[in-house]
């Protein structure tokens, strides 16, 4: 005899609410799925799978393995504008800058060859220098003083310009349909999840530990008419009370 309509009405209720408190405590299946594969590959150093899915390692060697665990928290999403397109239009900027710079720096040495080789040999020496040769050394010191500062600035707009880009490229990772993660405005979404787990370490007895992993994952806006949604990557781990 089938269950009469008025047991199904009650026990759906129930049943829904088990499932949103279970979601609640443990995360998601998605956060689950990922944290599986990351603690099995650390585990048996798949360094190829971590690489798709984590910056973080988790080093059996080191901070022990994983033999089970549960996702106590989950961190609400805190989203940033992405600035690898902004930084990658600073980089050419400042990387021209300095190859029109390097240009002028050139004809200045060319014009003052034998001048520059004297001055060259009076510094290695520690010997003054007078008359022309010494206005000459004078500007070719400050030809390689801004030499050194345009260097410095183009190395600062490349780590400015590159933040979080190799968080980005492996977010968005598709060998079938690679994306120039430069070329296109975006979000980048992180959140923090707390994780609790009995850990075998290299030496000793079972502990329980908890830790705290941020994970992150990248947007890229209009990319072929639609966003893009990369997959979450796990980019950071403290250890909970440190």
């Amino acid at each position: 005899m089938s269950r009469p309509n008025t047991f199904r009405v009650l026990i759906f209720p129930v049943l829904m609410l088990s499932v949103v408190m279970m979601t609640a405590c443990s995360g998601s299946v998605e956060e689950q799925t990922l944290f599986n594969k990351y603690f099995l590959s650390s585990k048996i150093s798949d360094n190829l799978t971590l690489s798709n899915i984590a910056t973080v390692a988790f080093n059996p060697t080191v901070d022990g393995q994983m033999v089970s665990f549960s996702i106590t928290l989950v961190g609400p999403d805190q989203i940033v504008p992405l600035t690898l397109r902004a930084g990658a239009e600073e980089v050419r900027k400042a990387v021209a800058a300095e190859s029109e710079f390097t240009k002028s720096k050139k004809t200045f040495q060319d014009a003052n060859d034998a001048a520059i080789e004297r001055i060259l040999k009076a510094e290695a020496k520690n010997q003054k220098l007078g008359g022309k040769d010494l206005e000459i050394q004078k500007a070719w010191t400050k030809w390689r003083d801004d030499a050194k500062a345009m260097s410095q600035k183009v190395s600062a707009a490349k780590k400015q310009g590159n933040e979080n880009r190799s968080t980005v490229e492996i977010s968005l990772t598709d060998s079938r349909n690679p994306v120039d993660v430069t070329a296109y405005d975006g979000e980048m979404t992180s959140k923090e999840v707390t994780i609790e787990g009995r850990v075998k370490p290299p030496t000793g007895e079972t502990v329980t530990k908890t830790y705290v992993f941020t994970m992150q994952r990248a947007t890229l806006k209009n990319v072929n008419g639609k966003d893009k949604i990369g997959q979450w990557v796990i980019t950071g781990r403290k250890e909970a009370g440190k």
